[in-house]
């Protein structure tokens, strides 16, 4: 199985308390199936070249959600953090200071939520995912959100790419994006989608961070 990772938001502004939510999400299914929707979006929008879930109009944002729901043989899998999640944490005033590496407190969250929603999956069974996420700012950044994931799914070895290139990334965007707005504006998008093909997830790679935080204290 094939598996596409994405992000709405960022763990940065969330920290700095410059957006209410982050969303991770990831779209399951093999080559075909999982880039399906963005495909199909991006064939049906002038001037697109790209499916991202806050370029596109409620009407396209509508015709995608319906694609996800007809095309049922998907899974989908989120983590949702919001300010009050990292607020909960013990030592949380380390996501404050100004430190590079180590530790990339972002990273290291992104890496293991995209983990834990691996797991959740299945992914150290025997049908493994084969992995693919949006890469971030630099070679190294996405390196080191690779190797978080790696810390919850050992071997699973993740790959990045870029989301122009990759339109299961670019499902995955729109998927996290509508749990985003959800959250956000109080919206309806993935109700409509079979809640038996979701995973939902945060709180193993909340208490993943919070190791981190109390050991990098010490």
């Amino acid at each position: 199985m094939q598996g596409y990772g994405d992000v709405s938001g960022h763990f940065r502004n969330l920290i700095r308390g410059e957006c209410d939510v982050v969303v991770v999400g990831v779209v399951f299914g093999d080559m075909i199936q999982a880039p399906r929707c963005a495909k199909k979006t991006v064939r049906n929008v002038q001037n697109v070249e790209e499916a991202k879930w806050s370029d596109l109009t409620n009407v396209q944002k509508r015709r995608f959600i319906d694609c996800l729901v007809e095309y049922d043989d998907t899974e989908f899998g989120y983590a949702k953090f919001t300010r009050e999640n990292l607020r909960s944490l013990k030592h949380q005033y380390l996501l404050y200071d100004d430190v590079s590496f180590p530790p990339d407190w972002d990273l290291a969250l992104t890496g293991y939520a995209y983990g834990e929603i691996l797991f959740e999956k299945g992914a150290r069974d025997e049908d493994r995912v084969n992995f693919e996420f949006d890469h971030v700012a630099s070679m190294n950044q996405s390196t080191d959100i690779a190797h978080h994931i790696e810390e919850f799914v050992p071997g699973s070895a993740p790959r990045y790419n870029s989301s122009h290139r990759s339109q299961g990334i670019q499902t995955a965007d729109c998927f996290a994006g509508a749990v985003a707005e959800d959250h956000k504006r109080d919206t309806n998008w993935v109700a409509e989608i079979d809640p038996t093909r979701i995973h939902r997830c945060c709180e193993t790679a909340l208490i993943q961070l919070q190791r981190d935080l109390l050991n990098y204290d010490r």
